[in-house]
This record gives C-alpha cells, sequence and structure tokens, in this order.
C-alpha cells in the first residue's frame, strides 16, 4: 500500500506472521530457498527465505518436511511471492527419519497437498487434521480417513452413507457392496446386478461386506486413490505408489503370522 506523506509517496510492506507447517522447500538461486507453508489461517502459502540453502542458523533443520514453524511473511503487494522469515516451533524429524509409515508418508502428504490445494485458500480443520495424522502410528486406516476427509473438504466427498446411496427395493445395510465411480455413491447388490465390472468394490472397513485385512486394504486404497486421481485430473502421485507398497507388505506380512499361527 502507498500513502502520501508530505507529498510523496511511501511504499509501506505487507506483514503477516502466524504459524504453520512447512510443505515444500525447493532451492531458488544459489543460496535462496522457495518455501511452501500450510497456516490455518491462510492455508497453503509459499515465500522466499534468504539463505534458506546455507547452514546459518541452523535454517535447513529449521526447514524439513511438516516441521511446526513460525513466521513472519513480507510483501510488497498482494498475490506477489514475498520474503519468509521462519523460526522452529516443533520438529517433526521423528515421523520422517524413523523406520515406520511415516517416512512414506511424509513425502506423499507434502505431494498431495501442493497438487490440491490452491494457494492462500484456508480450509477449516485441515491443519488439526494433518497434526493429529502426523502423531498417530500412521496406519492405513488413518491415512484412508485423511483422504476422504481431504477429499469431501476439497469437493470431491464420497457418499458412502446407505441414505445417500442407490438401492433397490428392500435392500439392507449387508447389501451395500460397490461405489459408483461417476458419483461416488454407494451402490447395493441388486442396483449393482450386471454392472458389477464398472463398479468400484466397497471396502469392508467402510461398509462393504466381510473379508480379510489384505483385501480390504487393497479395496480401500483403490477406491480412496481413484477419487484422488480424479482430483488431480488424472494425476498419479508416485509417492502414494510407493507408500502402498509399504502398507501392503505390513499388511501381508502379519497376515503370514497370523496364518501360521492358528
Amino acid at each position: 500500500m502507498r500513502f502520501a506523506q508530505g507529498g510523496r509517496r511511501v511504499l509501506v510492506m505487507s506483514l503477516r506472521n502466524g504459524q504453520g507447517l512447512v510443505l515444500a522447500v525447493k532451492p531458488f538461486g544459489e543460496r535462496d530457498a522457495l518455501v511452501e507453508l500450510l497456516c490455518a489461517e491462510r492455508g497453503r502459502m509459499r515465500g522466499l527465505v534468504k539463505g534458506g540453502r546455507g547452514t546459518r542458523g541452523n535454517v535447513q533443520a529449521t526447514l524439513q518436511p511438516f516441521n511446526g514453524v513460525g513466521f513472519e511473511h513480507f510483501r510488497r503487494l498482494e498475490g506477489q511471492l514475498g520474503t519468509l522469515n521462519v523460526e522452529m516451533v516443533k520438529s517433526r524429524a521423528h515421523v520422517w527419519m524413523g523406520v515406520g509409515a511415516g517416512a512414506f508418508v511424509v513425502p506423499y502428504l507434502s505431494e498431495l497437498l501442493a497438487g490440491l490445494l490452491p494457494e492462500e485458500h484456508p480450509y477449516e480443520g485441515l491443519h488439526t487434521r494433518i497434526v493429529k495424522l502426523l502423531e498417530s502410528a500412521c496406519s492405513w486406516r488413518d491415512l484412508i480417513a485423511f483422504e476422504l476427509w481431504l477429499l469431501d473438504v476439497v469437493g470431491y466427498g464420497l457418499r458412502l452413507r446407505p441414505e445417500e446411496g442407490v438401492a433397490g427395493e428392500g435392500s439392507g445395510a449387508a447389501d451395500w457392496a460397490y461405489v459408483s465411480p461417476a458419483s461416488g455413491r454407494v451402490v447395493d447388490k441388486a442396483s449393482a446386478r450386471g454392472y458389477e465390472a464398472r463398479l468400484l468394490p466397497l471396502p469392508m472397513s467402510l461398509g462393504g461386506p466381510d473379508c480379510n485385512e489384505v483385501d480390504d486394504f487393497a479395496m480401500a486404497w483403490r477406491l480412496s486413490g481413484y477419487f484422488i486421481d480424479k482430483a488431480l485430473h488424472g494425476g498419479t502421485l508416485a509417492s502414494r505408489g510407493r507408500l502402498g507398497v509399504y502398507y501392503g507388505k505390513v499388511i501381508g506380512h502379519a497376515h503370514a503370522l497370523e496364518a501360521m499361527a492358528a
């Protein structure tokens, strides 16, 4: 903004501050970094961190994925990139440096959120849901629940409740077995007859027929992944593929141990 002062026009920088999560860091020139943050009040935002590729002030440790940071964002005009000053509030190195799912979940979340979220458009509860997921065991059920919630928030929500479904005469709760890839609505067996190959199977964990965990995971992963790709306009995230392979190995190993113990 510019204000008249003694006949002169003086440029006043816009300053905003708050807290956010580090989503992504990209090199910018020889020493600086282009940083994406997710903030509860502003959504996904970007700014230039001067010296962000150096070691001064332990900046590299601060700019790690999903660390909580305090920030000051300076820019002359709305819509400009601006510069960021950041400081560590909460380190989450243990999530992505560990031996569990977190090492695969973190890069996937970074890629997913960058692809789905518009800049500077806040979504109520998103920041809290991400923190809750990262502080959980990051099981496949936790991840699927987050994906379905996020899809609903960005306008690609599934309709899996019985009252929202497509059902024939006399259908009961046990009859729900499919999901329409076009509408995201749950479909019962009677209505699906003859069209099964065109529909997505409804996993047991989301109200479908009984099955073992291996099949339940495979169906849930396929279902959520189909609508994630749809929301990304046909894009497929390689990081989700790697995460799916990890979950598949963990579940398959646990299933094999159960079979041996039986």
